[in-house]
């Protein structure tokens, strides 16, 4: 979406601008492919943490193809590991650290030339001598609503589905009307940008209406950090939908604490069949060890409150092995977990009770935490070659074996994973079991290079 918002403002300065949606191209060297059939003199690119090393592949295949394009990169990821990814990955003209908008626009400006990169702030770039500057800090928009509506006519809109209900998939395209999360749990990576910016109610359902004119979208993940910051903001964007009878169905995140049952029925009115909590643990004292500003006590009144609404799915994040965790405190929060299901009856949304191990990311308090506890290695990269030491573990899914994973230095991990085997098989889902029988071979697998 970061993406389309960039494409729409330059394209608004004169620029021609294309799209190139990565994921469903299939390698590195076919999204190179496609980006050199369409010749552009500057590509943007980001990646998320744990598909980072396709990532940067991906910048390189197209840096071979392209060797003239100036290649300029952003996203939460780059954003905290500026220096490391441009010393890593030559390739990398200059990348935008934080909010972007400003930032690609001012670059542009000053391009194909690279007088006055000095003065883009928000910048990390590479000087004619071939060394790297960082810029000062740019400060977030203030008013985020004076943005033009993202280019989603660049991507493949049909191809983008999501389970929100009954685990079918269902065409949904995403949409923001804020920016920004106030709080600082210390393993997201979203807390970055703590300012929360609103998008006027009306200018947010324009840009839904015009979605279903132009592409005939029905279905919508709201992906702000935290859609209820603010009750009043909710409430107007619900009660534009309805003053307009948009007839839209849409998921979204929040906050457990503190919520107003009568704006969650305002939602539901409004079309939002989906929410989701990050629960994360069920104990007191981890949620204050990892900064969740939230209680057991709220958490239960949030899915009584859902329950009782009637929303048609509930989804609850949950995370093992955060600062603070004891087996003793993995017990209290399956037994807390099992007592929140009667609560949502059909609207639950878990295969399990047990959570992810925590993944570390970049610029996180966990990050920190990791690396004084030497959980990393000396000479840690974010951008070299990686795998979690780890992996053979049953708890540790594939998909983010290049991530480092948290240890609690008085829980290891290898004890998480033997008590649950011990106490709590029966709240494991089919594939964690099936990968504890496996884990022999899961083991072997990694010693001999395999895995």
């Amino acid at each position: 979406m970061g993406m389309a918002y960039l494409a729409a403002l330059a394209r608004q300065a004169g620029h021609e601008a294309a799209g190139v949606e990565g994921v469903f191209l299939g390698s590195p060297k076919a999204v190179a492919r496609r980006v050199a059939e369409l010749a552009p003199d500057v590509v943007g690119t980001s990646v998320r943490t744990q598909e980072r090393f396709v990532g940067l592949e991906m910048i390189r295949q197209i840096r071979r193809a392209l060797p003239e394009a100036f290649i300029v990169v952003g996203g939460p990821h780059f954003s905290q590991t500026a220096e490391d990814a441009m010393a890593v990955a030559t390739e990398i003209d200059a990348v935008v650290v934080g909010e972007g908008e400003r930032t690609f626009m001012e670059l542009l400006e000053r391009l194909p030339g690279r007088e006055g990169l000095d003065q883009v702030n928000g910048l990390v770039f590479r000087n004619a001598d071939g060394q790297v500057v960082r810029n000062p800090p740019r400060e977030p928009m203030p008013d985020i609503s004076h943005l033009p509506v993202p280019a989603y006519d660049l991507f493949p809109i049909s191809e983008y589905v999501y389970p929100m209900i009954d685990r079918e998939a269902t065409p949904i395209i995403g949409v923001m009307t804020s920016r920004g999360c106030p709080q600082s749990c210390v393993f997201c990576a979203n807390s970055l940008d703590r300012k929360v910016r609103f998008l006027d109610p009306a200018v947010a359902v324009d840009q839904i209406e015009w979605l279903g004119r132009t592409f005939g979208v029905t279905g919508l993940g709201v992906w702000d950090d935290d859609f209820l910051a603010s009750n009043r903001h909710a409430t107007a964007f619900c009660e534009e939908l309805l003053r307009r009878n948009c007839k839209v169905t849409w998921w979204t995140g929040a906050r457990p604490a503190k919520l107003d049952a009568e704006v969650l029925k305002l939602m539901l009115r409004a079309g939002c069949k989906c929410i989701s909590f990050g629960v994360e643990t069920g104990t007191d004292e981890v949620l204050r060890a990892a900064g969740k500003n939230t209680t057991t006590a709220q958490i239960r009144q949030a899915m009584e409150v859902a329950g009782r609404i009637g929303f048609q799915r509930v989804n609850t994040f949950l995370i093992i092995g955060l600062p603070g965790e004891t087996t003793d405190t993995i017990d209290r929060t399956i037994a807390f977990v099992k007592s929140l299901k009667p609560l949502l009856g059909s609207a639950w949304y878990r295969e399990t009770d047990i959570g992810q191990l925590p993944l570390v990311y970049p610029g996180t308090e966990l990050a920190v935490m990791a690396r004084a506890q030497d959980r990393l290695p000396k000479d840690f990269s974010w951008n070299r070659p990686y795998l979690e030491p780890k992996r053979h573990l049953p708890l540790v899914n594939h998909r983010y074996q290049t991530v480092p994973h948290y240890e609690n230095p008085h829980l290891p991990l290898e004890t998480i994973c033997a008590h649950l085997k011990k106490h709590h098989w029966g709240a494991l889902s089919r594939g964690r079991r099936r990968r504890f029988r496996l884990a022999s071979l899961r083991r072997l697998k990694v010693a001999v290079g395999l895995r």
